[in-house]
């Protein structure tokens, strides 16, 4: 067992080595702030109805960066473009939140927030571009591992938010966060290296802007990407997979503002019992991702993907169904949907790594980022506008995301079984 386990972490080397190490130091702290950041805003005097537009507006923000992300990650390279965002996107919010009082700063806070779309595409890049696709299934499952395990420190955030308050130690939780990722992106920026396909894509668009406007600069790297899907079928629908599944992410996982909210508007669950409920779903996240994914390699991936989404569709049905104020169901609903989660979010990530090899990998992550912003933007909306009516549009319009990335990679899996057959003729 020890050995299984160490030839799984030695298959980190170069750029997946040093970001997974690193991971922890932004893991811990932005799990911790965002977690409350809902109820926090509530509590100085943002309204539900208010959070619903700050989601809007936020994705319409990473609608804006997302059309930005491949131009300006292929310009300033992987690592540059890692650096300068993640620093906007991870530690200036928390700064801003912390010293916010009102709906504004929370809009400032969730715009740069939002910029996060040009980090990530930059950060995965830079991470798996030169590893082999065992390793970059790895590496996404560990990285995921390592932002589950930072929930499970949720209990004792718990404790503290119900002695000494939600503010004041939500105050706490968003200058540590600010301080701490601040520090290890500077860190990791040190120790990271430029990628090869990195270095000569900057070095082919930085020649080719002398001979062409900006404009072309900008549409190119999708143009590219763009015909790249055309002539791909499977890569084709790997991307809407992702774009369905992103969807999902945003709306209606630990990542959505209605996430907490739920809990307490839904299920009548105290502040307390919020904080366990996130714990569990965390624990089941990380049960996941440890005694399951690594089970699951190359070849069962896109299966692995099949069952985790109908897993993820019954917890999502339970929790629209289920009654208030009976814990012992919300346990078992968020149990089940968290570890649905936690299969699709790793074998999701390995499978868009794994199918979008190419030259044009930076613009299929940001198409897929660009189009995921504008559907999260009307489902968003539409959420927001039938949340207040019924809470559990929540988790029905989940569950329509689900879904659809089920057909795509249902549909992934069908051409591969006859590309295999046409093989074996």
């Amino acid at each position: 067992m020890r050995n299984k386990i160490k030839q799984y972490f030695g298959k980190l080397k170069g750029n997946a080595k040093v970001c997974i190490a690193c991971h922890p130091f932004w893991g811990i702290p932005y799990t911790i702030y965002t977690y409350y950041i809902s109820l926090y805003l509530q509590e100085i005097g943002i309204s539900s109805g208010e959070l619903g537009t700050l989601m809007v507006i936020g994705t319409g923000a990473a609608f804006v960066f997302s059309l930005l992300s491949a131009p300006i990650i292929d310009r300033m390279g992987r690592k540059s473009a890692t650096f300068v965002f993640d620093l906007l996107s991870s530690a200036v919010p928390p700064l801003i939140y912390f010293f916010t009082k009102d709906f504004a700063g929370a809009l400032i806070a969730q715009i740069l927030f939002n910029t996060s779309r040009i980090m990530s595409v930059a950060y995965y890049l830079v991470m798996i571009e030169d590893a082999e696709d065992e390793t970059r299934i790895v590496a996404f499952n560990l990285f995921n591992i390592i932002t589950v395990v930072a929930g499970l420190i949720m209990p004792l955030a718990g404790i503290l938010v119900d002695r000494f308050g939600l503010v004041k130690m939500e105050r706490i939780f968003l200058l540590v966060s600010f301080a701490v990722m601040a520090v290890m992106i500077i860190v990791r920026n040190i120790l990271l290296r430029e990628t090869k396909v990195g270095t000569q894509i900057r070095e082919k668009v930085r020649a080719e802007r002398k001979h062409s406007g900006s404009l072309r600069e900008m549409v190119k790297p999708y143009a590219d990407a763009f015909g790249f899907l055309l002539k791909n079928r499977v890569a084709r629908a790997v991307v809407l997979a992702n774009l369905f599944f992103c969807v999902y992410i945003n709306l209606g996982t630990n990542y959505s503002l209605y996430f907490v909210p739920y809990f307490t508007d839904r299920l009548g669950m105290d502040t307390m019992q919020a904080s366990m409920l996130g714990s569990i779903y965390y624990a089941g996240m990380l049960l996941a991702m440890i005694c399951i994914n690594p089970l699951t390699g190359k070849k069962g991936i896109l299966g692995s993907i099949l069952v985790s989404g109908c897993i993820t569709l019954l917890g999502l049905g339970l929790m629209v169904c289920i009654p208030a104020k009976v814990y012992w169901l919300a346990i078992v609903s968020v149990m089940i949907m968290a570890v649905g989660y936690g299969i699709l979010k790793s074998s999701v990530d390995g499978v868009m790594a794994v199918y979008s090899e190419s030259e044009f990998r930076s613009g299929i992550y940001s198409l897929t980022n660009l189009l995921s912003a504008g559907l999260g933007m009307l489902v968003t909306a539409i959420c927001s506008a039938l949340y207040t009516k019924f809470t559990g549009w929540l988790y029905i319009l989940c569950g329509l995301m689900v879904l659809s990335m089920l057909v795509c990679i249902f549909s992934v899996r069908k051409e591969n079984a006859e590309e295999n057959v046409s093989e074996s003729r």
